[in-house]
């Protein structure tokens, strides 16, 4: 009664019935503005439902608060998830991931050692007391210190984007979710092997501590010290495996699958010694294989969010996320009934236990691996939407903000375009001043002909054209003629014109 009341059934209505609460959660993280805050209110309602869990008078009472604080358990990792997507860039998100899974996971075992030792002496209801107000505390920090990030900020190829003002306004929609999850392979791939790793978990955090103090015979105080050196090993694991599989993904993005599949398949080993070997104490070797069987089984875990955030856009992320967290929770809350199942046909829990984790993490291991091909494409493939879509978002952005482009253009180089300016009106005002002094010495010329004509010409000083210097702007000072012209009677006097034209042009140069 004991396994089936207070193991299958409370679990059951914690992890797996109330789902529907946690869905809710995840796929609201996707519409509303603030993620800080619903994640905020979702932690304080839980702990409220987890002090009335402590308060509870009746069974009735207890199952139904299990269920609130199931529901806001569960619906409050999505939200932490996908704000972690958007605090962190890519390359950091699987070191990001691991410390706030070995947290998750720390948490966890933390409290099934606090209520271990506390339980025998102030009761089964102090450790609810003290999560519940753990909870609400915890809660407040977030509203008060922790700011609500940009969505889709820290995507690589959005940055361009963000940096002009603009922001990533795509939204949710049910036919853009169905799409993502029909386009990507690792979704699929992903989701299936969260429900066969998370199995024997649900069985592990349910009935590890009462597992090692009755099948193996161990006292409560041995049992719950093995159990927290197996929490020392996931918390460890969760860190280890964050950066190991951010530096596989650095060498080769298909790296990291195939890290987390031998790991999946050589955690097996340390669990089955926990589970047959015969020891009466938590001695030395048991736990070396405790801390074990919690760090080589985690070292995969932590990476699995962190892929479903990098296949994926950032409008999709959370109902994605909280897909992949229903299905966990769902496998983590069948767990213990796989269990109470298998017991029904005459075989005993610990038999239970070695088939339920070495068929399901077998299993697993050979998903992760398909991981490997499809992991690459899919990221690929996201990049390169997230890419064509900041391209459009920018050309139109260009196209509307043109004016204020130039604008901020007249304001930086306005220096350099009132120097073009000066530069363009001495160059015209030079023009203009060599047009008038040709004009007057066209107009002056018949009268130095008329002086310089008759038989007492002398025709001796006339110079040939070619000794006839150049027409020139000179400096004050310049020996240079400021203008000379040809004297000879039969040249045109249009071409004489023009020729001094052509020259006093040339000339301009050296004055500007």
């Amino acid at each position: 009664q004991r396994d089936l009341f207070l193991g299958s059934n409370i679990f059951f209505a914690t992890a797996v019935l109330s789902l529907p609460i946690s869905g809710l959660i995840g796929l609201y993280a996707d519409l509303v503005e603030s993620r800080k805050q619903l994640y905020a209110y979702t932690i304080i309602v839980g702990g409220i439902a987890s002090i009335i869990s402590g308060y509870a008078p009746s069974y009735e009472i207890l199952y139904w608060a299990r269920f609130i604080n199931g529901g806001c358990m569960a619906g409050c990792v999505p939200v932490a998830f996908s704000l972690l997507g958007d605090l962190f860039h890519a390359k950091h998100r699987n070191a990001a991931s691991s410390a706030l899974t070995s947290m998750m996971g720390a948490g966890i075992i933390f409290g099934q050692v606090y209520a271990g030792i506390v339980g025998p002496k102030l009761g089964w209801r102090h450790p609810f007391y003290v999560c519940g107000i753990f909870c609400i505390a915890s809660a407040l920090v977030t509203l008060v210190f922790v700011e609500d990030p940009i969505r889709g900020g820290k995507e690589e190829v959005l940055q361009d984007i963000i940096r002009r003002g603009a922001r990533y306004d795509k939204k949710l929609t049910w036919d853009g979710f169905k799409m993502s999850i029909k386009k990507s392979k690792s979704n699929r791939i992903i989701m299936w092997q969260s429900f066969f790793s998370s199995v024997p978990w649900g069985i592990l955090f349910c009935f590890l501590n009462d597992y090692l103090s009755q099948e193996r015979g161990l006292s409560v105080p041995n049992a719950t010290f093995l159990v927290m050196v197996f929490g020392f090993g996931c918390a460890f694991g969760g860190m280890l495996g964050g950066w190991i599989g951010q530096v596989t993904t650095r060498i080769n993005r298909s790296y990291m699958p195939i890290f987390m599949s031998l790991s999946t398949l050589i955690g097996i080993l340390p669990f089955v010694y926990i589970l047959n070997a015969n020891y009466t104490s938590a001695g030395l070797v048991p736990c070396i294989f405790a801390f074990l069987s919690g760090c080589i089984p985690s070292l995969p875990s932590v990476n699995v969010r962190p892929v479903l955030i990098n296949v994926n856009p950032p409008e999709t992320r959370g109902a994605t996320l909280t897909a992949a967290n229903l299905i966990i929770n769902t496998a983590r809350g069948i767990g213990p009934s796989f269990v109470t199942l298998i017991q029904t046909f005459g075989h005993t829990r610990q038999y239970a236990f070695n088939f339920l984790m070495t068929f399901f993490w077998i299993v697993t291991s050979i998903q992760l691996l398909l991981l490997a091909k499809t992991l690459p494409a899919d990221q690929d493939r996201v990049d390169e939407e997230l890419k064509i879509y900041a391209d459009n978002l920018t050309g139109k952005t260009n196209v509307d903000s043109s004016f204020a482009d130039d604008d901020l253009d007249s304001i930086v180089s306005i220096e350099e375009r009132m120097t073009n300016f000066d530069q363009h009106a001495a160059r015209e005002s030079l023009t203009f001043m060599t047009k008038a002094f040709l004009e007057i010495s066209r107009d002056s010329m018949p009268s130095m002909l008329d002086m310089g004509s008759g038989d007492n010409l002398d025709t001796s000083s006339i110079k040939s054209e070619a000794s006839i210097p150049e027409v020139s702007w000179s400096p004050p000072g310049s020996k240079a003629n400021f203008a000379s012209y040809y004297l000879s009677n039969t040249f045109n006097r249009n071409n004489r014109d023009k020729r001094w034209q052509d020259e006093s042009m040339t000339s301009l140069p050296t004055i500007v």
